[in-house]
């Protein structure tokens, strides 16, 4: 869940490449995401901090908090590398933090990572 058209391009673009078939859902707010999760049921939730309206930390604590999205995979998904941000997502009980990439590059490498530990390694 990302409000930038940017990264959603990019995301869209990388893991278009990788082995697995992906639908890939997009909500740019905090709320659409909120909305949308529960409908969707996907497996697997990447989550950026800055949002407009509720942010990413907030969204978190409430997908934590409802029992249906409690259990989905959530991966923060950020450009913030603050030390305090990253302790806050994990107690938090974010399953991952990420950086967000730099490069076109650095998204097709991200996305091969997410695919093969989440999607390969991890059972969902």
């Amino acid at each position: 869940m990302d409000d930038d058209p940017n990264e959603v391009f990019f995301l869209r673009h990388a893991f278009a490449g990788t082995a697995e078939d992906l639908e890939i859902r997009h909500a740019d707010s905090g709320e659409a995401a909120l909305a949308e999760i529960p409908r969707f049921n996907p497996d697997l939730v990447l989550l950026d901090l800055n949002m407009p309206g509720m942010d990413g930390h907030d969204v978190l604590g409430r997908i934590r908090r409802d029992e249906v999205m409690r259990g989905v995979p959530t991966l923060i998904f950020s450009s913030s590398e603050s030390e305090e941000d990253v302790r806050r997502s994990y107690r938090a009980y974010a399953n991952a933090y990420v950086v967000k990439p730099r490069s076109s590059e650095g998204y097709r490498d991200l996305a091969d990572s997410i695919n093969r530990f989440w999607y390969e390694t991890a059972r969902l």
